[in-house]
């Protein structure tokens, strides 16, 4: 009888975890987790992050100092209207939302490219593609910032 009850768990533990199962875990945007880096890009893709959205624009950056690549999510491609190249300087801060001996991922909240600043989420993290606190939806809010 006490065997048949923990196979009967045991199937309902399994059935619970299964819609789960091989699914990629949601990241959000971690103030806590903030960090700015600089380097240069290794690679530049546009590939679907989150269901029925645009695809985003997707760099790897590889750091000035540690030589440690970072994949950095910059914003749905449409949003975005500055051209990158490989081997061009970056500054990003963002918030790291895994780290690995290979694989460090970050949400990026601002870019410095070629002396501009590129505000995509206000300080709290949120998208300015949504139509942020005072943003009103624009694209790309710039800052005559240099670097």
């Amino acid at each position: 009888m006490k065997r048949k009850a923990d196979v009967i768990l045991l199937m309902i533990l399994l059935f619970v975890s299964l819609p789960s199962f091989g699914q990629k875990t949601e990241h959000f945007y971690n103030v806590d987790q903030e960090i700015r880096i600089e380097g240069k890009i290794q690679k530049i893709v546009m590939e679907p992050r989150y269901k029925d959205n645009s695809p985003f624009l997707i760099v790897t950056l590889e750091e000035k100092d540690t030589k440690k690549l970072y994949t950095v999510e910059i914003s749905p491609v449409g949003f975005f209207d500055q051209d990158f190249h490989k081997g061009e300087h970056l500054i990003v801060t963002g918030s790291l939302t895994s780290s690995g001996e290979k694989k460090m991922n970050i949400i990026a909240r601002e870019v410095q490219s070629k002396g501009e600043t590129f505000i995509l989420r206000d300080k709290h993290g949120f998208p300015t593609w949504r139509g942020g606190k005072g943003l009103m939806g624009r694209k790309g809010k710039r800052k005559g910032k240099r670097f």
